[in-house]
């Protein structure tokens, strides 16, 4: 089956460092816990982010939430595995017939709950779940195609099969990290063009050229 992966995806607990900040210790007393089992969400703790490093790159769960919501309600989501890389390198595996929660608050709530718990489960079946995979062990022996700024070639879309992997980054500001790069083998770049889209944008125009390729192929 082919696989989906956001890459480096802003969502992360707030980390150590921080977690004494005022704004933090504020908005963890609201939620009702601890300040590191709560998301790092820039809207809240801008303040506090400052001195992180790759700070721009960090505290957007949103992006990865918007994301999912695009693909999952799609009839692309059918022929994939979904697969969340964060920016910390977890691998979250997504079950691709959940039903995620539209408001943006609740999803967090679940999220956070994820790396509570490390698996979410309903009616005995698992939704979301961390698991001990590393992002090379998604990739191994596979074709890597991933969504980059560059040349267009929508066309090599076209070569997916049953053993590829496509990678979307799912992050605010700048370019992937060189060890993601490395750990994904010799992927196929594929561009949109050479401007700087959002990964929502990007979503949705792979979810297109994607069905439109696969309703050709059926005809």
């Amino acid at each position: 089956m082919k696989r989906l992966i956001f890459l480096e995806s802003s969502v992360e607990l707030v980390p150590k460092e921080i977690a004494t900040h005022k704004s933090i210790i504020l908005d963890s007393k609201k939620r009702g816990k601890n300040p590191e089992e709560i998301i790092l969400d820039d809207s809240k703790h801008h303040a506090a982010m400052r001195s992180l490093a790759n700070r721009e790159k960090r505290g957007r769960p949103d992006i990865i939430h918007c994301c999912l919501l695009l693909f999952l309600d799609s009839k692309a989501s059918k022929d994939f595995e979904v697969y969340i890389h964060t920016i910390n390198g977890e691998i979250i595996w997504v079950n691709n017939k959940v039903r995620l929660p539209r408001n943006y608050n609740r999803f967090l709530g679940l999220i956070e709950d994820l790396f509570s718990k490390g698996r979410i489960v309903a009616n005995g079946e698992t939704l979301l779940e961390i698991t001990n995979l590393r992002l090379k062990d998604l990739t191994a022996k596979r074709k890597v195609f991933v969504f980059r700024e560059g040349e267009k070639n929508l066309e090599m879309l076209k070569k997916l099969d049953n053993d590829s992997v496509v990678c979307i980054g799912a992050f605010p500001h700048g370019d992937f990290f060189p060890e993601t790069i490395n750990s994904l083998g010799n992927p196929i770049f594929i561009s949109l063009g050479k401007e700087t889209y959002t990964s929502l944008y990007v979503t949705s125009r792979f979810i297109c050229e994607y069905e439109r390729v696969r309703s050709t192929e059926d005809c």
